[in-house]
């Protein structure tokens, strides 16, 4: 399996995804050798093995590839980042772009095809599609391509030709495909032009283990602050200036309501700016990037959580959301709102509809403890476990494997 991020190395919401489809795939017997660029400087410790109480222990090893690529920057990003790798000082030893990583990727991949016994070789979006392809001119073996999201969900009308492109060719070139959602296998046939019978949508699910708050601790908050959540990227895709719009209506009307935004990205600046140029700087509060038990805790704090996110091909976070029982407005587009029945659903473009919506919850805690006891009830159901995603996942394996005759064990 070849992907970019993995625990506690992440920048958004396939790192989770990626921990998540490992676990599954673990309890089913099925054995991973997980291949990630992790940032210079980390030690890179091949046949690391992954501890957790909740796989066993000798089903998973992950390789770590020295390398700076990050899947949500561009070229500026990656030069920023090969500037402060420790041991670069900034040369080209890494490359020059982000696209020269990929090929460096791909070349280092055909090297762990020829050692790694596999039978399937597993890619996880375009930065990773020729790395699958360079392992399979070597083992011979089938490529499923995972698509989490296309270019155009996280670039819009932005979309990048040449990252298009990559992703095209990928996908094409792959003896079946898994996208996250419907919405994203519609986009993966009309765009790209994958047959109908190469691409299956397998749904997340959500891990029942997870790092939960515990600690006390006061709060930066006041006491009786109803908390509106914003928790990922602040980029484009997540809609944060849709947030601060709805933020800016639902100050004037609820005294108490205070807005959090938790995450990081390219517009964390200018959503800084616009909070103080509304006037309600004072109550929306920018917690940075979290992780761990401070997620659980961010959650637990909030009263609902809003992700009016112009793309959503999943979103894992709304699942999270309800996990903690707390409700969750979403676009009816979210590849979540195909599956979560109990997630609210409204498009991130009608701000007078989702400050309605906030403010009601505010105002009326019996509602909001009952759609928040419905969301927990219902991903706390098998179908929302990290075994159903697996199995569906394992499934296609073995057609992939089934449909290459002569081909066993590498």
């Amino acid at each position: 399996m070849f992907g970019w991020e993995f625990p506690p190395h992440l920048s958004g919401g396939l790192a989770t995804a990626t921990l998540g489809l490992v676990k599954g795939l673990a309890r089913r017997g099925v054995a991973v050798t997980l291949v990630v660029p992790f940032p210079v400087g980390e030690p890179a410790i091949p046949g690391l093995r992954l501890v957790s109480g909740t796989w066993r222990r000798d089903r998973v090893r992950s390789i770590r590839i020295a390398t700076p690529a990050q899947p949500y920057g561009g070229t500026s990003a990656y030069l920023a980042s090969r500037t402060y790798a420790a041991g670069t000082e900034g040369t080209a030893v890494y490359g020059a772009n982000l696209f020269a990583e990929v090929d460096r990727l791909a070349g280092i991949a055909g090297e762990i095809a020829l050692d790694e016994p596999h039978d399937v070789i597993h890619t996880h979006d375009w930065i990773t599609y020729a790395a699958g392809m360079a392992a399979r001119a070597v083992s011979g073996r089938p490529i499923v391509a995972h698509l989490h999201a296309t270019e155009f969900d996280r670039a819009g009308d932005g979309a990048n030709p040449w990252i298009a492109a990559r992703e095209r060719d990928g996908l094409r070139g792959a003896d079946h495909v898994i996208t996250n959602s419907r919405a994203v296998k519609r986009q993966a046939q009309d765009r790209y032009g994958v047959p109908e019978g190469r691409v299956t949508a397998v749904h997340w699910g959500i891990d029942d283990v997870y790092e939960q708050w515990t600690g006390g601790g006061a709060s930066p908050l006041p006491a009786d602050a109803a908390i509106v959540l914003f928790l990922g990227r602040v980029t484009r895709q997540k809609g944060p200036d849709y947030f601060l719009d709805v933020a800016g209506r639902v100050a004037a009307l609820v005294p108490e309501a205070h807005f959090v935004m938790a995450g990081t990205g390219d517009l964390l600046p200018r959503a800084i700016m616009r909070a103080a140029e509304s006037g309600i700087a004072d109550r929306v509060h920018f917690a940075g990037p979290v992780g761990g038990a401070e997620v659980d805790r961010a959650f637990r704090m909030a009263a609902v959580c809003l992700m009016p996110s112009v793309s959503e091909p999943f979103g894992l976070v709304a699942l999270e959301s309800l996990r903690a029982g707390t409700p969750c407005i979403v676009p009816p587009a979210a590849g979540v709102a195909e599956v979560a029945s109990n997630a609210i659903k409204i498009d991130f473009w009608d701000v007078d509809k989702m400050t309605r919506t906030v403010v009601d919850l505010l105002r009326d805690r019996d509602r909001r403890e009952q759609i928040g006891a419905r969301g927990r009830e219902e991903v706390a159901s098998p179908r929302f476990s990290l075994d159903e995603p697996a199995r569906q996942i394992e499934a296609v394996y073995r057609q992939a494997i089934a449909a290459h005759p002569g081909v066993g064990h590498a």
